[in-house]
């Protein structure tokens, strides 16, 4: 109950319904608003102010914070932000900082990758191929090449970043029908590029690679998108 609390206030915020420094109704008025008791409605503004949207304060009340203060790397936020973010300024961003942090991540892999891990890439490799007709498959092993590069180089915070960044830009622009095939055959170029980087242990060189296909990617995602 108090998520639905959280999910419909949060629209309100991140949507611009409810501007900064607007004061929330008291828990009682929410309380009849959302059909709840007083305790569901303090969760659920306990749960809002966690995530940056309120700053509750005794004596004053609930107020909706700006967008600086909204923590942005939480799921919910997050996928909540991407709703209304029809300029697509929020999705640039998400793409730069994850080809920042992939970029050095696979720099790190080049020289830590286990030949087993380096096998379990290759064989990625070959499934990925087969599966180009098979959107769904394809996406999951295409996200499982990635995931296996960052964790062979050991940061966990930038794989966690990462990982959040795929669940819900991924899903926010996909690649539209026309010549989707084209493109996926692209991709698996592109990984094979970054896989021989990593296997000639060229960390500069599966930088430079992951870099560029994070790029191409997403100006053609971008550019289906808004044809």
């Amino acid at each position: 109950m108090a998520s639905h609390v959280v999910e419909e206030i949060a629209h309100q915020i991140l949507g611009g319904a409810l501007r900064e420094g607007a004061v929330l109704p008291t828990e009682p008025a929410l309380g009849d608003e959302f059909g709840f008791s007083r305790s569901v409605i303090r969760e659920g503004l306990k749960l809002l102010e966690e995530r940056g949207l309120v700053r509750v304060e005794q004596g004053r009340g609930t107020t909706v914070q700006g967008r600086d203060s909204w923590n942005l790397l939480d799921p919910e936020v997050l996928r909540i932000a991407l709703v209304y973010d029809h300029d697509v300024v929020l999705l640039d961003d998400l793409i730069a900082v994850r080809r920042l942090l992939e970029r050095e991540m696979a720099r790190a892999a080049a020289t830590r990758l286990s030949e087993e891990e380096l096998a379990v890439l290759a064989e990625n490799l070959r499934l990925t191929t087969s599966s180009i007709g098979d959107y769904e498959q394809f996406r999951s092993l295409d996200l499982d090449f990635h995931a296996g590069v960052m964790r062979a180089s050991g940061s966990e915070i930038g794989r966690t970043i990462v990982r959040t960044i795929h669940m819900n830009a991924g899903h926010a622009i996909r690649l539209s029908a026309p010549g989707a095939r084209a493109s996926l055959e692209r991709t698996v170029e592109a990984h094979r590029a970054i896989y021989d980087a990593l296997v000639a242990r060229d960390g500069e060189l599966a930088a430079s690679r992951t870099g560029a296909h994070i790029d191409s990617a997403w100006a053609e995602r971008r550019n289906n998108q808004f044809a």
